[in-house]
């Protein structure tokens, strides 16, 4: 955008001394009835001409500082609303890390509250759900990889391998350890998977 402006700059001008070039060179006749005033009126017509090419000039001086101080206040614009945006999802990254700590104590209660009862696994799969709903709500998704999926090493993390004498289950997940979590197409957190190798 800042090289249209620059060009409207540079085009006002030279559109502006191109019209001065004209006016110069207008033939302009006076009518007088005495010698001495006609030197006088040819002397005034110079001076006066003189004074409008330092005005247009100043003009175009000033068109000119105006045309690149506005670019110039548009690009600062543009960067300080990038900045902001920037600094935004920085701090939901920021936000969501504390919160996947919550997510995996609640996880690893679940699975202990299994032998407890199930009015505490109950409980604590319902505080987990009203959880994922808030950070759905600001764009935070946790994503759990299914056992036999094949290992993606862009949204996953091997933490251990576990032995395989099927070849067809070579490079597959054997369990979820921990889910992951991605923000406005960022990855958060690679989820933590068990991955099964042929031997």
């Amino acid at each position: 955008m800042i090289y249209h402006i620059r060009a409207m700059v540079d085009f006002t001008r030279d559109f502006l001394h191109n019209t001065l070039m004209t006016d110069e060179q207008d033939d302009v006749v006076l009518e007088v009835e005495h010698d001495g005033a006609e030197e006088t009126a040819l002397a005034k017509l110079k001076k006066l001409r003189a004074e409008l090419k330092k005005a247009k000039l100043e003009a175009a001086e000033n068109l000119a500082g105006w045309q690149r101080s506005k670019a110039d206040y548009v690009n600062l614009s543009r960067r300080v609303r990038e900045q902001e945006s920037v600094q935004n999802r920085n701090g939901l990254l920021g936000f969501a890390r504390s919160v996947i700590g919550v997510f995996d104590s609640l996880e690893a209660a679940e699975k202990g509250a299994e032998e407890a009862g199930h009015a505490v696994q109950n409980g604590i799969r319902q505080v987990t759900k009203q959880l994922e709903s808030a950070l759905k709500e600001h764009g935070v998704v946790r994503f759990t990889p299914k056992t036999g999926d094949v290992f993606d090493p862009n949204t996953m993390e091997p933490v251990r391998t576990v032995a395989s004498a099927s070849e067809k289950e070579d490079n597959t997940i054997a369990d979820v350890l921990q889910s992951g979590y991605v923000a406005h197409g960022a990855l958060i957190r690679p989820a933590r998977v068990s991955v099964r190798k042929f031997e």
